[in-house]
């Protein structure tokens, strides 16, 4: 299961891809002028150039950190579990311990008392007397 979700990655995809575009425009302002043609040559060149640059950082990105962030953010779950495992194993020792210093059972309230329906209480026996 992958911890990071598609919302994520369409946001983070987004992202990346304004900012390598924002960059080639700055490096073809910079240095695409000197290239001799015409316009329609010079849009052919620089959408190659963002896209050819996307496409090389995106892989380079997904080769090298893609796993490396999935599997800080698992191992920042599984933590998290694990420490509230801990917790509720904690929470459940002083339950018990509590229990034992008043002579009761932790769960005693948590169980349904079962009562005939034919008996009577032994209220009502004790005002017959």
């Amino acid at each position: 299961m992958a911890a990071l979700n598609q919302d994520t990655r369409l946001v983070m995809t987004i992202l990346f891809v304004g900012a390598l575009s924002g960059t080639n425009v700055w490096a073809y302002a910079a240095f695409g002028m000197n290239f001799p043609y015409g316009p329609l040559a010079h849009s052919v060149l620089f959408g190659l150039g963002t896209i050819g640059a996307i496409m090389v950082m995106k892989a380079v990105f997904d080769l090298s950190l893609n796993d490396r962030i999935e599997m800080w953010l698992l191992d920042r779950k599984i933590a998290a579990y694990w420490e509230r495992k801990a917790r509720d194993e904690q929470q459940k020792i002083k339950m018990r311990e509590s229990a034992k210093q008043f002579n009761t059972s932790p769960f005693a309230y948590s169980q349904p008392v079962e009562q005939e329906e034919n008996t009577l209480g032994t209220e009502f026996l004790a005002t017959l007397q």
